[in-house]
C-alpha cells in the first residue's frame, strides 16, 4: 500500500503542475489542500480520472484534491515525492491572506484553523462518544429491568475509562495537534495540555465551582467575580469555575499553545545550540504555562460570568423571558460548547436542581443536537462527495447518542451554512421549550438517552413542598418528556428543511 501511495502522489504532484507550482500543501480529514501559484497548470479532469481521487474542488483560494480517509498517508507521500517539507504551510498562506482581503476572510481562516486542529481527533471523538452512548443505554436498560445501576460493575468501569479517557485528557491531544499547526514541538504542546489536566489544577477548579470553605473572590459581587483558593506568588491562581476545569475543553489549550509557540520560536532562535535540548522546552513551558494559568483562566472566568449574567437577565424578563432566553440559548449553545463557555450556565442548572428538584434554565439547548444531525443528514443525502458522505454517516450515528463534535468539526462547520442553519434550528426549538415551560429533572445526556432527563419522578411530598409558589408544577410523569420530544421534531425539521433548500454541494 505504501508503494501505491507513492505512485499516486507522483501522479498528483505532476497533475497539479509539479513541485514548482506548489506554494503550500496541507490536508484536512479527507482532502489534500494545495495553494498553487497558477491553477491553470493543474489538470482537473485527469486528476479526477485517477482511481484513488474522488473529486477536485476549487474553493477559498485552495485547490483541493479529495482522497478520503487515506489522505494522511497520501499527504506524507506527496511531501516525500515532491520534496515539499520546506514549502510554506497553509497556515502561512492563510495568515498572509488575513492581512489583506483574501478570499476567505478572518472568520473563514479562524474556522479552518480550529477545524484543522480538531480534525485529527475526530475518529477518536466519534468512537469514544458512541461507546459512552452505548454504556448509557446499557445502564438505562439495566435500571428499568432490575431497578439497579450497573455503573459500579467492573465491566462498566473499565469500558467507561476507555470511552471517557480520551475526553478527560482532550487538551493533551489538542496540545499535540495545535503545536503541529503552530510549528512548535508537539510534545511541548502535549505538556501544556497535560498541565491543564493535572489533578491539582482540576481540584482548584472544582473547589471554585463548589464555592466551599477557603474559596476567596476577586472582584466579589460584580460581574467580574472570580473564585480562587490559592495564589501564585501572591497573584490569585484562577482556573475555570467548573467541576472538570480545563478537561474536555477545546479552545483554551489552542490559545495556550498558540501563545507558547511565539515563546518557542523566540527561544529556538536566541538560545545557543549546546543547551537548546532542554532550555527551549523549559523556557516555553515556564513562560507559556504560567501565562496559561494566570491569563487564560481569568479571561475564561470573566467571559463565563458575563454569559451567565446575560442569560439570567433574559430569563427575568416578564412574560416573554423564558421564550426569549430559550431562543437565544438554542441559537448560541453550540458556539458556547466549541469554546467551552457552556460551563458558565451549568451552575444555574445545578442550583435549580438543588432548590426546586428540577431545572427550567437549560432545556432550551436540548434541540441543538437534533438540529445539528438533521443538517448532517441533509448534507449526506444531497452531496455526491463520497468522503463527505462517509464522514457524515459516522457523525450522524454518533450525534444520535449526544456527541456532536464529529458533526460540527467534520461536516457542518467546514461547510459554514449548515452550521448556521443548525443554530437557527436550535433557536426555534429553544423558543418552543421556553414557551412551554419545559423542565428537566436530572443531569441527563444529550441525544436519544437525554429524553429520560425530562421524566418527572418527584414524589407527591416533593411536589407538595412547593405547592402555592410560582415554581409549583403539577405535571408529573412523562409530560415534559413529550414536550421535549416535540421540540426534537421541531429542531430536526427546521435543520433538515433549511439545509435541503438553501445548501448547495460544491459540485453543483
Amino acid at each position: 500500500m505504501a508503494n501505491d501511495n507513492i505512485e499516486l502522489a507522483r501522479k498528483i504532484v505532476d497533475l497539479v503542475g509539479g513541485p514548482q507550482n506548489i506554494a503550500a500543501v496541507s490536508h484536512c480529514v479527507t482532502r489534500l489542500r494545495f495553494k498553487l501559484f497558477d491553477e491553470s497548470y493543474a489538470k482537473d479532469a485527469e486528476l479526477e480520472a485517477l482511481d484513488d481521487v474522488l473529486q477536485v474542488i476549487k474553493a477559498n483560494g485552495q485547490y483541493q484534491v479529495v482522497i478520503g480517509p487515506e489522505v494522511i498517508d497520501v499527504f506524507d507521500a506527496v511531501q516525500k515525492v515532491g520534496s515539499l517539507w520546506d514549502k510554506e504551510t497553509m497556515d502561512d498562506v492563510q495568515a498572509k491572506a488575513a492581512e489583506g482581503s483574501g478570499p476567505q476572510g478572518i472568520s473563514g481562516i479562524l474556522i479552518d484553523l480550529i477545524s484543522s486542529i480538531v480534525a485529527p481527533c475526530l475518529g477518536c471523538i466519534a468512537s469514544t462518544g458512541m461507546i459512552k452512548g452505548f454504556l448509557a443505554l446499557w445502564d438505562f436498560i439495566a435500571l428499568q429491568l432490575t431497578g439497579a445501576h450497573v455503573t459500579s460493575t467492573g465491566a462498566y468501569v473499565a469500558l467507561y475509562a476507555i470511552a471517557d479517557g480520551f475526553w478527560r485528557f482532550l487538551p493533551i491531544m489538542l496540545g499535540i495537534t495545535s503545536a503541529r499547526r503552530f510549528k512548535m514541538n508537539d510534545l511541548i504542546g502535549a505538556a501544556i495540555g497535560a498541565a491543564m489536566c493535572y489533578p491539582s489544577i482540576t481540584e482548584l477548579s472544582a473547589a471554585a465551582f463548589s464555592g466551599g470553605e477557603g474559596v476567596k473572590y476577586l472582584f466579589a459581587n460584580t460581574l467580574f467575580q472570580m473564585p480562587y483558593s490559592t495564589t501564585f506568588f501572591g497573584i490569585p491562581l484562577i482556573t475555570p469555575a467548573s467541576s472538570g476545569g480545563y478537561t474536555s475543553t477545546f479552545v483554551p489549550v489552542i490559545i495556550a499553545v498558540w501563545f507558547s509557540s511565539f515563546i518557542f520560536k523566540w527561544a529556538n532562535q536566541k538560545i545557543p545550540a549546546t543547551v537548546k535540548l532542554f532550555a527551549v522546552p523549559m523556557i516555553t513551558l515556564l513562560v507559556g504555562g504560567t501565562a496559561t494559568f494566570l491569563f487564560i483562566g481569568p479571561v475564561a472566568t470573566v467571559i463565563m460570568n458575563l454569559i451567565g449574567a446575560f442569560f439570567g437577565l433574559l430569563t427575568s424578563i416578564p412574560v416573554v423571558g423564558a421564550t426569549v432566553a430559550g431562543a437565544v440559548l438554542g441559537a448560541v449553545w453550540q458556539v458556547l460548547v466549541i469554546f467551552g463557555f457552556h460551563w458558565a450556565l451549568v451552575p444555574i442548572k445545578l442550583s435549580n436542581m438543588g432548590t426546586y428538584f428540577y431545572d427550567f434554565a437549560l432545556p432550551g439547548q436540548y434541540g441543538c443536537t437534533w438540529a445539528q444531525i438533521a443538517c448532517v443528514l441533509a448534507v449526506i443525502l444531497k452531496t455526491k462527495d463520497e468522503a463527505l458522505k462517509k464522514n457524515g454517516i459516522a457523525a450522524f450515528i454518533t450525534g444520535l447518542f449526544g456527541t456532536t463534535e464529529p458533526a460540527i468539526y467534520g461536516v457542518t462547520l467546514p461547510l459554514r451554512l449548515p452550521f448556521v442553519i443548525s443554530c437557527i434550528g436550535g433557536a426555534v426549538s429553544g423558543a418552543f421549550y421556553g414557551l412551554m415551560g419545559t423542565r428537566s429533572f436530572m443531569m441527563g445526556y444529550s441525544g436519544l438517552l437525554g429524553l429520560t432527563a425530562y421524566i418527572d419522578a418527584r414524589t407527591p411530598e416533593q411536589i407538595a413542598a412547593w405547592e402555592g409558589t410560582k415554581y409549583y408544577l403539577p405535571d408529573q410523569g412523562i409530560y415534559h418528556m413529550v414536550v421535549a420530544a416535540a421540540g426534537v421534531v421541531i429542531a430536526f425539521a427546521v435543520g433538515f428543511v433549511l439545509t435541503w433548500l438553501f445548501w448547495r454541494p460544491k459540485e453543483e
